[in-house]
């Protein structure tokens, strides 16, 4: 979890307070921490075995929400995982923003 902490204070310039509430969701799924972990490393998606859920992988959701940061599309996976019906209730009112 660190690298991905670093990754968001350092890179995205996001205040530790601020990670701590991003990296929550991220602490229960090890898979996808995991993966997200891979991509901050080696700045791609897998292409072998990618973690899909429901369908869809990350580099799906990053296509379907290309506004949407990697820890974002991450933090959708874990979405799509819990609340799979309001997640794709989500990509079918395209990703609307308030």
């Amino acid at each position: 979890m660190e690298m991905i902490k670093n990754y968001l204070i350092n890179e995205r310039n996001q205040k530790p307070e601020v990670v701590a509430k991003i990296v929550q969701p991220l602490e229960k799924h090890d898979d996808i921490r995991t993966e997200l972990e891979q991509w901050v490393e080696k700045r791609e998606y897998p292409a072998k075995s990618p973690l899909t859920i429901e369908g869809y992988t990350a580099e799906a959701i990053s296509k379907l929400a290309p506004f949407m940061d990697v820890v974002g599309v991450y933090n959708f996976m874990v979405t799509l995982r819990e609340r799979p019906d309001n997640a794709k209730r989500i990509m079918a009112e395209g990703f609307r923003r308030k």
